[in-house]
Order: C-alpha cells, then structure tokens, then sequence
C-alpha cells in the first residue's frame, strides 16, 4: 500500500511539473520560407488581444549563421511607443529554428501590439505569404502585412511588407498550476517522511 502512495505521489508530481511549464498561446508557424535581413535590419508581426494575457516567453522562427546579438521588442499599435525591449546573444545556429527569449509583459484586451526582432547581424526569418487568418487564445495574427523595422541601436518602424512573420507567444502559468505543483510536492514530502520514520 506504501509503495503504491508513493508511486500517485510520483504521478501527482510529475502532472504538476508539466503543468507548471509554460503554455504556448499563439503559434504562428511559418510555413513559405524565410526573408533575409542584413545586420540592422528587422521583420515583425501585429497580433490585436482579445483577452488580457502576461507572456512568459517570445520566440521567433530563425537562423543566424553567423551568431549575433538579438533584440526582441513590442511596440504599441502605431509602432510609436516602444513598450519592452530585451537584448541577447545567439551563437551561430545553420538550421532555422525558433529561438525564444524570456519576457514578463501584459497584453491588456483590446489593443494591438507590434512584435519585433532585430540583430546586429545577418539573419533569416521564417515568414507565411499569403497572410492567413489565425487566432487562438484571445489573441488574432494581423494580416495586413509584415512590419519592418531598422536600426539595431533603437529599432524604428521602416514600413510594412506583405506576409506574415513565424511568431510564438507563451503565457505565465495561472496559479492553479502552482498550487497542484506545491500539492504533489508537499504529498510526496508526507510519504517520504512517513516512509523514513518506520
């Protein structure tokens, strides 16, 4: 009978920890190919929010043969307020893949945000043309075009294009998630003790 309480709280544990990760939200995969940017040069995608959501994580679809230093931004709907801004170093990947860097930002229902990448080197980034409609969890992909920013230093707006750019959106794991991990946790403690004690 021991083994087998200690056998859900091992279950009950590892259910919590998947839980406990983060959730992707919006996962607009590119599927065409990808457009190159020379150093200083970068691609965005608008997602308009339905439902007030804080992300965890942004990933965008990419290689950078060379390695450089990457900056991921959001913009407000005009592309005039710049809202985050993270900076970091990627090593040089051959092979496109989404490369994500962590954020802790609130996309507040009813506005439109302008998600931006930027590095201080050449790099390709996934796209879809045509635009398609997407939307899940509250959140819509906007269709009108690509943004285009430029200026490693302070990335501006630069224009549009006309496809979609490879975007990933996780969100902070909601507090249900955390009780169950520190439920698991605490029962498997219990048994444990229980177990130690005899």
């Amino acid at each position: 009978m021991r083994k087998l309480s200690l056998l859900f709280m091992l279950v009950m544990l590892c259910l919590a920890t998947t839980a406990f990760a983060d959730n992707i939200v919006f996962d607009l995969s590119p599927t065409n190919g990808s457009t190159n940017r020379g150093a200083g040069n970068g691609t965005g995608q608008g997602v308009s929010v339905q439902t007030t959501q804080t992300l965890s994580d942004v990933e965008f679809f990419l290689d950078s043969p060379n390695g450089g230093n990457f900056k991921y931004f959001i913009y407000d709907s005009t592309n005039t307020d710049l809202l985050f801004l993270t900076t970091f170093h990627v090593d040089p990947i051959q092979q496109m893949t989404w490369v994500s860097a962590p954020v802790n930002f609130t996309l507040q229902a009813g506005n439109t945000y302008n998600f931006g990448v930027i590095s201080d080197n050449t790099a390709d980034y996934g796209y879809i043309f045509p635009p398609i409609n997407y939307s899940n969890n509250g959140l819509t992909a906007i269709t009108t075009g690509n943004d285009n920013y430029s200026g490693y230093g302070v990335p501006v707006f630069s224009g549009n294009g006309a496809a979609e750019i490879g975007l990933r959106l996780s969100e902070v794991p909601e507090p249900g998630s955390m009780v169950l991990l520190g439920t698991g946790v605490l029962g498997l403690a219990g048994v444990l003790r229980r177990k130690l004690m005899m």
